[in-house]
């Protein structure tokens, strides 16, 4: 986030705050166009000359508030608005986030995009960084409050047409499955799909599930039964894509085997409408032997795993920057659900002797270790001269590092970190936190920092304050901003 953020720093210098109400800030104004068609009709909403031209003669006719136009214009002639895969566009988005644009022209927001859902796709790549995106001939500007109110608006209605099109999907694929036929790729083990989109149970398949379910009931432990599965030549479902792509057909692991042994379709049921219900395709294991499966593994319950999702960094910022005293990594685990919430933690890999003594790398759950780093910089924020005297020599003199200018930044970070979301904390810790040492003594840590992510985040705050803003609204909304 922090890095992103970064690209915004630019050239411009400090304005005098004795004269802001007189300043006028430099807008770089880039103009877009795009026409279906390479043809170059004559008529004004599909000529390409004919948006440029308009396009031009708004930013001149802005040049009195300090808008530029940025030459070349970019432009894709015969390229359909249906495809993000734009020379011209591309181009543009590189710009954006090379720093070198203030603001996008053009003519209709159909020239960018052509439907509501990819305009609002692509509107953070604007807002994020603060480029003001505008549409002559629908007067719209989103650095304006009235241009902010029709983007939320198409956005919202953006976020309705996805619901409303995920549930209509849903409701096909929940009637079809009451009817019993299956409409998804992902027949499992056991079964194949007839020609009237029905599941048929494959003998060699079901013979396979059988076993698996039969062994597992008897097996010593689930690390014995995988290597027991793999010399047996046991395979998980090889499935063809209507590309010809190839995936499956590779060893069980412990992931595919859960699945396999949780999966009530092979007890004659189907999954829809967010319950489980009998269908009329032919059940594989008996209810008994299933019973008895989900005993053992009520009994084996495992509590936790490895987060894969990718909002992980979020919960987890520390995730590969937490290490033992001895330099062991720590990994991340996130428990199953109880009553409705997840437990969260960081645990060290430990020897059998560790694990005999109660010694080695200790388990702390994850809020404990961020409040503790988070206490370490939020100290280093409020009296910053020691960060400072650790700098590299050659970028004691960068602006970014001017004394004042970080006093007044941490000091902004320190009285603000209590309205920060959690993103925002966590963009901080990713940031600003090389590396987190953990001691025997829990209330012991050493905490290394980024000196690169912090040069990029004070260049962002020194660009930011050098900004003039536009008018008390469009100050009021980057207030912030870090």
């Amino acid at each position: 986030m922090m890095e992103g953020m970064n690209q915004l720093s630019g050239e411009l210098e400090p304005a005098d705050p004795t004269c802001e109400s007189t300043s006028t800030k430099i807008r770089r104004c880039a103009v877009y166009a795009r026409v279906s068609s390479s043809s170059r009709d004559d008529t004004p909403l599909s000529s390409i000359e004919a948006q440029i031209e308009s396009c031009k003669a708004y930013v001149h006719s802005q040049k009195g508030v300090g808008w530029e136009l940025i030459e070349p214009v970019y432009a894709d002639d015969g390229y359909s608005g249906g495809s993000m895969n734009r020379p011209a566009l591309q181009q543009l988005f590189q710009d954006m986030e090379d720093g070198k644009i203030d603001a996008v022209v053009i003519q209709r927001l159909d020239r960018i995009c052509r439907n509501v859902l990819d305009i609002c796709d692509i509107i953070p790549l604007f807002t994020i960084p603060g480029i003001a995106l505008v549409s002559v001939n629908q007067s719209l500007d989103t650095e304006s409050p009235q241009g902010r109110l029709m983007i939320n608006m198409l956005t919202s209605f953006a976020q309705f047409e996805r619901e409303v099109s995920g549930e209509r999907t849903r409701d096909k694929i929940s009637a079809a499955r009451a009817n019993g036929k299956w409409q998804h790729n992902g027949v499992p083990l056991g079964y194949y799909q007839d020609h009237h989109q029905e599941l048929q149970v494959d003998a060699a398949e079901a013979a396979i599930v059988k076993d698996i379910f039969q062994r597992f009931s008897e097996a010593a432990s689930v690390d014995a039964l995988i290597i027991e599965l793999a010399d047996l030549g046991y395979r998980s479902k090889v499935r063809v894509s209507q590309q010809g792509n190839r995936a499956g057909g590779k060893p069980i692991d412990r992931n595919g085997l859960y699945r396999i042994l949780n999966n009530r379709m092979y007890l004659g049921e189907l999954f829809y409408r967010q319950e489980w219900h009998a269908s009329k395709h032919q059940p594989i294991i008996e209810q008994g032997l299933w019973d008895q499966v989900h005993e053992i593994l009520d009994r084996r319950a495992r509590r936790k795993g490895v987060p894969t999702t990718e909002d992980r960094w979020i919960f987890f910022p520390l995730g590969d920057r937490l290490y033992w005293q001895d330099g062991r990594p720590y990994k991340m685990y996130e428990s199953s659900n109880r009553n409705g919430l997840r437990y969260r933690y960081y645990q060290g890999a430990a020897t059998p002797q560790e694990k005999a003594t109660d010694t080695g790398p200790l388990t702390i759950r994850a809020k404990d270790i961020h409040d503790a780093v988070i206490k370490h910089l939020l100290e280093q924020f409020e009296n910053p001269q020691g960060l400072l005297d650790d700098l590299p020599v050659e970028w004691k003199d960068l602006p970014q590092f001017e004394p004042a200018h970080v006093i007044k930044h941490f000091t902004h970070i320190v009285e603000m970190w209590g309205d920060y979301w959690d993103p925002i904390k966590s963009s901080i810790i990713l940031d600003l936190v090389a590396r987190v040492t953990i001691f025997p003594d829990q209330d012991q840590i050493e905490v290394t920092l980024d000196f690169a992510g912090l040069k990029r985040l004070l260049a962002v705050y020194l660009h930011e304050r050098n900004k003039t803003p536009r008018s008390s609204s469009s100050s009021n909304s980057q207030g912030n901003k870090l």
